[in-house]
């Protein structure tokens, strides 16, 4: 089976260090990378390090679509295959701010291009030809202005339809329109759970699992991050909490969330159908913390060191709740 991840919304990360920054004023600041992100992109990148292939698809801007592309493909060891849909505009181009003294990061979001008629039905044309029976199709990020109020609920009927295993990691009304149709995993953060279900829920795994429950009524199963709490897996045999039990000091927190989805999906690609053991689920909540960790931690800002992900699996308890 394969896994395919649709980035609407693509981003350029400009990635600078700046020391005791603060608004206002001139400071010093260095580039420390540029890279081809996004939260879709995040995924496929996090993939390719833990030995899975993917095929990276969505809009993204024609002047940088040979970027994206030398980016990802040089990903390993793990293949990036990309099949990305040219849009007219320019790919946003975000940057972060990285204060190495605070420990503090900035990030400043480009709001992206609009896509045209013509782009969005080229790219749901790609999606469904490349998706067979059992695959993964991932949706990740926001999605772009200029789409009609239909076609990415419509988008994600067909590919259910054509029996893909569908997942959603967005907010907002994208998030919605996700849980209330018949998905494989939804993965809010916690934050993006307290607003599509409107209420305050407290960052605890027991509270957490109970008020997420009714979602499981169309959802399969529901894969919420808590920060630096670990995170809550809700499927349709049970709930469990995994969590870090030492108290490591992030190096930076941007894609965290995706890396954890990344290390979830690597594990699941072996399992068929719709059932799971429940040794092989807690497995792959591990795996997905223990590379959201290795992400968190790791200096280099192009990939996650693997390292730290072997050593944060002796740290991870996993509890059914």
């Amino acid at each position: 089976m394969a896994i395919m991840t649709i980035g609407f919304n693509p981003a350029i990360d400009r990635i600078l260090e700046c020391p005791d920054f603060h608004i206002g004023g001139h400071q010093q600041a260095r580039q420390v990378a540029r890279l081809a992100a996004g939260k879709a992109a995040n995924v496929n990148r996090a993939l390719a390090q833990l030995g899975c292939d993917s095929l990276a698809t969505g809009f993204v801007g024609a002047t940088d679509v040979e970027f994206f592309h030398e980016q990802l493909m040089a990903c390993g060891p793990g293949r990036v295959l990309c099949r990305f849909v040219e849009a007219a505009g320019k790919t946003r181009e975000n940057i972060s701010i990285l204060d190495p003294k605070r420990r503090v990061e900035t990030h400043l979001r480009d709001k992206g291009f609009t896509v045209t008629p013509e782009e969005a039905g080229f790219l749901q044309q790609r999606i469904l030809h490349e998706l067979k029976p059992g695959d993964f199709a991932i949706f990740s990020g926001s999605v772009d202005v200029g789409l009609e109020a239909g076609y990415f609920g419509a988008l994600l009927d067909k590919c259910t339809a054509a029996g893909a295993r569908v997942i959603v990691d967005s907010s907002g009304p994208p998030l919605r329109i996700a849980a209330e149709r018949e998905l494989w995993l939804i993965k809010p953060n916690l934050e993006e759970l307290r607003s599509l279900l409107g209420v305050e829920v407290p960052n605890a795994a027991a509270a957490i699992r109970d008020v997420a429950a009714p979602l499981l009524k169309t959802t399969r199963n529901v894969l919420i991050t808590r920060g630096p709490l670990g995170a809550v897996l809700l499927t349709q045999s049970g709930a469990y909490s995994a969590r870090l039990t030492t108290k490591d000091m992030p190096v930076r927190t941007v894609g965290c969330g995706d890396h954890l989805l990344a290390g979830f999906i690597s594990e699941m690609t072996g399992t068929q159908g719709e059932t799971t053991s429940e040794e092989h689920v807690e497995k792959a909540l591990a795996t997905a913390l223990a590379v959201a960790t290795a992400r968190a931690m790791s200096a280099n800002l192009e990939e996650f060191d693997p390292a730290l992900a072997t050593g944060a699996r002796a740290s991870i308890a996993i509890e059914r709740i």
